[in-house]
């Protein structure tokens, strides 16, 4: 058991004290609401990027899976397709951010053996990327490159996709200024207005 005094342990009775809190004053009447997300959101695991946030959207309006450096692994790609063909989500969005630590990561000469299954997909890209001498550089083009991943899929996502039933769309957030900027595959970056 840890021990009381611990600062984990301290942010966790925060927690369910909030949580305690929220449940008191939410409105729950006993049955499930229906989950019919929108969008879903493939993100990276970090703390500032919280995408529900990010795009002002209400709690069960983003169907979201977070991984560090948000790439589309195949478990990734399973969830995705549940999203689209149980979920009937119509936009997939790919959200990487500026100052990834995964990306970082996957850019410095040595890597920790605990963190390669997360950064090989990193490495990939890092690999064929010529135009990556920067983070913000790599941070883009890692978003472009899950972009071609999910486009590229063998299953139902990747069909879904290439028929245009879904749409695929892809944006760095800016933690430094909070700007949004679409990330498109000819390597055009536009900045959303």
């Amino acid at each position: 058991m840890p021990d009381a005094g611990t600062t984990g342990d301290l942010t966790w009775r925060s927690m369910v004290a909030s949580h305690a809190e929220a449940s008191r004053t939410g409105d729950h009447d006993g049955t499930f609401p229906a989950h019919e997300p929108s969008a879903a959101v493939l993100a990276c695991s970090d703390a500032r990027v919280p995408p529900s946030l990010l795009f002002g959207q209400p709690s069960g309006n983003l169907f979201v899976v977070r991984i560090a450096g948000n790439s589309a692994t195949s478990d990734v790609v399973a969830s995705l397709t549940y999203a689209v063909e149980v979920l009937g989500v119509e936009l997939v969005i790919v959200l990487g951010h500026s100052g990834c630590g995964a990306v970082t990561a996957a850019m410095s000469p040595t890597i920790a053996p605990e963190l390669r299954a997360v950064l090989e997909p990193i490495d990939e890209m890092l690999d064929g990327c010529d135009a990556c001498t920067d983070l913000d550089q790599a941070v883009a083009a890692n978003v472009r490159r899950n972009l071609r991943r999910l486009r590229r899929d063998r299953g139902p996502l990747g069909t879904a996709i290439t028929e245009h039933r879904v749409a695929l769309r892809g944006a760095v957030h800016d933690l430094r200024s909070g700007e949004l900027t679409e990330i498109v595959d000819d390597l055009d970056l536009t900045p959303i207005t």
